[in-house]
């Protein structure tokens, strides 16, 4: 084999070599999921654990308060945040888009290809031998690279805002379980109360019935009204264990761990709200610019702008150049071959359409998300207007119900009412008492749905974190698979 022969196939092979070795290929490594791994840890959340503490700093929690002693709606809603798995789903779908723009931003990949020939005619003292080696060089055109880059960023911020988003859920539903909660708590507590002053007024019907001084009629409505007193404070009693395993559920904790934990009642009136025509102003600006799907669609939409951008600039072929070198027989042959698509064809007009067609559903969608929440801003602050005007007339019932009793009560340690008048009074002040706590819930569930409609708290600006990075960094636990 002559000299020169001998150095192409030395330099080919090297090259080769050289394009192989350099390639830093990743190695499969495999991840079963192990179910009893992860119920376990999911039982062991601790909220005294370091990293939970960490967490809290992190998020603006007061470092003099931690640990902490009392749990309310604030507290409770970090634990959420830390512990809930629902988060896991919402930050793999970010990594998963983030994953995408690196997709996204690559540049075609170059192609070498190689023959070997060996001829049957060797006359003359002619090599027998050819070989050649080409590379294809792919070369984009238009823009087409960057408009990926532009979608592929576009869908990871509205994935990224959907973290915030799932945050916002897994608070909403936590302040509604809380609310539920307690409200059945404190219903527990009235009825048996109720229950307690029933018995007492039977009782002394009872008496009075053996005395002579009633008819049975009038007992006999006390007593159905003990029944149901009776059959209510039963039903309310059998809810309450699966209320706080909802809690328990949203708060990311076990009922095991939640039961150690010391529970504030929520203060209706740090939910209060007075409306003039800045606050209805504010919140229509808030609905419209803070909602995080809002954010979400206009991220969708840029994607659906840089999409249709992208075929659009496939109009214009991309070219492929394609150096070569062979040796056939003795010759040394060089070349350039340059190789494209056809694309004025058709121009890819049907793809180009289909992409101008999604751009124009992502914008119709927007403008239906917000009239909708246009619409549900309206309807929330109705019901949450009338919530809290039947609250108020209900706490001036109550103060007017404690006046009568205090009254009865003064006549009753002056000999000048009875036993009986002196019950029926302080469950009538009771029954007040209940009404109260009846609007209430009906008060913070109308709040809870007011700030479903802005995604943000009325009062407590510091119960969901506002920095989204917070949000999108995965625990460092080993209670968080």
């Amino acid at each position: 084999m002559p000299k020169h022969q001998r150095i192409s196939i030395k330099w080919m092979t090297l090259f080769l070599a050289g394009m192989t070795a350099g390639c830093g290929f990743q190695t499969y490594q495999p991840k079963p999921l192990q179910p009893e791994k992860l119920a376990s840890n999911y039982l062991a959340h601790d909220p005294n654990s370091p990293a939970f503490r960490e967490f809290l700093i992190t998020s603006g929690y007061p470092e003099a308060q931690i640990p902490i002693q009392h749990w309310g709606l604030r507290e409770l809603t970090l634990s959420a945040l830390y512990f809930h798995p629902q988060f896991n789903v919402a930050r793999a779908q970010w990594r998963a888009a983030v994953a995408g723009e690196i997709s996204a931003g690559q540049r075609p990949i170059p192609g070498i290809s190689g023959d070997l020939e060996k001829h049957s005619n060797t006359d003359g003292g002619v090599s027998p031998w050819t070989y050649g080696l080409s590379i294809d060089i792919p070369v984009e055109t238009a823009g087409k690279r960057q408009a990926r880059i532009d979608r592929a960023v576009s869908l990871s911020e509205a994935a990224r805002i959907d973290i915030a988003q799932t945050a916002w859920q897994v608070r909403s539903r936590l302040f509604n379980s809380l609310i539920d909660y307690q409200n059945s708590v404190a219903l527990t507590e009235i009825l048996q109360k109720e229950v307690d002053l029933r018995s007492e007024i039977v009782a002394m019907l009872q008496a009075r019935l053996e005395a002579g001084m009633i008819s049975s009629i009038e007992l006999s409505n006390a007593r159905l009204l003990l029944l149901k007193a009776q059959q209510a404070l039963s039903s309310e009693q059998n809810n309450l264990p699966a209320l706080k395993v909802a809690l328990a559920s949203n708060a990311g904790l076990s009922l095991e761990t939640l039961n150690q934990l010391t529970l504030d009642r929520l203060a209706i009136n740090d939910h209060a709200l007075a409306f003039d025509a800045q606050t209805s102003a504010d919140m229509q600006q808030t609905a419209l610019l803070n909602r995080l799907d809002i954010r979400a669609a206009l991220a969708r939409y840029a994607a659906a702008e840089a999409k249709l951008r992208l075929e659009i600039s496939k109009q214009y072929p991309d070219v492929t150049l394609s150096p070569g070198y062979s040796y056939d027989q003795g010759d040394n042959i060089w070349s350039l071959g340059i190789n494209t698509l056809l694309t004025f064809i058709n121009k890819n007009k049907g793809l180009i359409e289909e992409s101008r067609a999604l751009r124009e559903v992502e914008a119709a969608q927007f403008e239906v998300l917000q009239a909708n929440v246009l619409t549900n801003l309206a309807q929330a602050k109705a019901s949450y207007q009338a919530a809290y005007t039947t609250l108020n007339q209900a706490e001036k019932l109550e103060k007017d119900s404690e006046a009568r009793t205090s009254q009865i009560q003064k006549q009753f340690d002056s000999g000048y009412a009875d036993r009986l008048e002196f019950a029926t009074s302080k469950l009538e002040n009771l029954l007040a008492t209940q009404n109260i706590i009846n609007v209430e819930y009906t008060s913070l569930r109308a709040t809870a749905a007011l700030e479903d409609v802005l995604q943000k708290p009325i009062s407590d600006t510091n119960t969901v974190p506002d920095n989204i990075e917070t949000l999108t960094q995965k625990p460092t636990t080993p209670n968080t698979p």
